[in-house]
């Protein structure tokens, strides 16, 4: 190794400067650190350091420089000899199969791990179903080649189990760790919008990318039934390419007074914990990291009940309430409600513990084989053993 520093966990993959997958990373990061555990950060496709503001120092900043899968694999093949990390971590499907083919290749020691953060069975289905019976085709083949495929819910397992294929593969169920340790703080920052400074009605409050996977045109629609029948206000934070659709459908509604698309915001927390509820409406998700945000926050929560994600972190509807996808008078119906009720009553630290990065922290640690510095009893896995 020339004596470079050998780090204990590296992470692969083509990162963005933020996002809900790079959050949870990032919280589990500082726990792993706190723990005396050395990170590498390694990019391909001009993958950048993310959060890096918030990244603890001693986490070093590898990029690759390649952009093609090929040049890509043999630049991950020659770090892995050179820098023989303990444990590779690769996120979303094109990290995966990079990684999984290096597996095997002379002088790659380290143990490798795939993580899956999203139902490829329902995100899939905008593919061609030739291009989905390739994909699956691919995971079938590459997957069961690392050390283990860590599952961001139980709903992304079945997914893969049933609906890709996928035998033969050691499979865990972690969940995200969506709550860091400066979460309250971050949500008592102040928030300079007017209807969250100084509310003068209720305000429904939702988060995600501007995409199809969202829906929230269901939404604007519910909305508008809530609407028509009392005074509220809907905020929806995020960016994506669905912007120019959904500024046209506020306004077929009637509801440019009333709804706010700001774009991006730094501080996501601090607007949940102001909101009156938090409304999701996605068609499928891999585990939905908002939805655990937004109880532990404590703001109260109504959901799709879509695959997967919503239903786990909600405890089957006993921290929030769940209904059908697509639904724009079921979503209306529990909007109100809630608004009316104030959501279930239940207790959050309860609700909230798999979701925290401490537990899917240690929970990936005694899933690598990585529980040195970790106290007794405390990496039990949350969701089902491998198999």
């Amino acid at each position: 190794m020339n004596g470079e520093r050998r780090p204990d966990i590296a992470i692969f993959g083509s990162f963005r400067a933020t996002g809900g997958t790079y959050r949870r990373l990032t919280n589990q990061i500082h726990v792993w650190h706190r723990l005396g555990y050395r990170v590498d950060l390694v990019a391909f496709r001009r993958g950048v350091m993310f959060y890096a503001d918030e990244m603890p120092d001693s986490v070093r900043f590898v990029d690759l420089g390649t952009r093609g899968k090929l040049p890509t694999l043999f630049a991950l093949w020659r770090y892995l000899r050179r820098v023989q990390p303990e444990v590779v971590l690769s996120i979303m499907h094109l990290g995966n199969t990079v990684l999984a083919r290096c597996i095997d290749l002379p002088g790659v020691t380290s143990r490798c791990f795939l993580s899956v953060p999203n139902t490829y069975g329902e995100s899939g289905k905008a593919n061609s179903p030739g291009r989905r019976r390739r994909k699956f085709r691919q995971i079938r083949r590459l997957y069961p080649r690392a050390a283990g495929v860590i599952a961001v819910s139980e709903g992304v397992r079945d997914d893969l189990e049933r609906t890709v294929g996928l035998r033969g593969a050691r499979l865990h169920t972690i969940y995200n760790g969506s709550i860091g340790h400066n979460l309250a703080e971050r949500a008592r920052e102040p928030v300079s919008h007017p209807w969250l400074a100084a509310p003068d009605r209720p305000v429904f409050l939702s988060a995600g990318g501007l995409r199809l996977q969202k829906d929230f045109a269901t939404l604007l629609r519910a909305f508008a039934g809530v609407r028509a029948e009392r005074p509220a206000r809907l905020i929806i934070v995020g960016e994506g390419p669905e912007r120019a659709n959904l500024e046209v459908l506020v306004n077929e509604l009637g509801l440019d007074a009333d709804v706010d698309l700001p774009g991006f915001v730094d501080n996501p927390y601090a607007w949940m914990a102001r909101a009156d509820v938090f409304v999701l409406s996605s068609r499928w998700e891999g585990l939905v990291n908002v939805v655990a945000e937004a109880l532990g926050v404590g703001v109260p929560v109504v959901s799709t009940d879509c695959p997967s994600g919503p239903r786990e972190i909600l405890g089957q509807g006993r921290y929030g309430r769940l209904v059908p996808m697509a639904d724009p008078e079921a979503l209306a119906a529990a909007m109100a409600a809630t608004l009316d009720d104030g959501g279930p009553v239940f207790d959050r630290d309860e609700a909230v513990r798999p979701f925290t990065a401490e537990y899917a922290a240690r929970a990936y640690l005694d899933a690598f084989g990585l529980d040195r510095h970790t106290a007794a009893g405390h990496c039990a896995r949350p969701g089902r053993s491998p198999r």
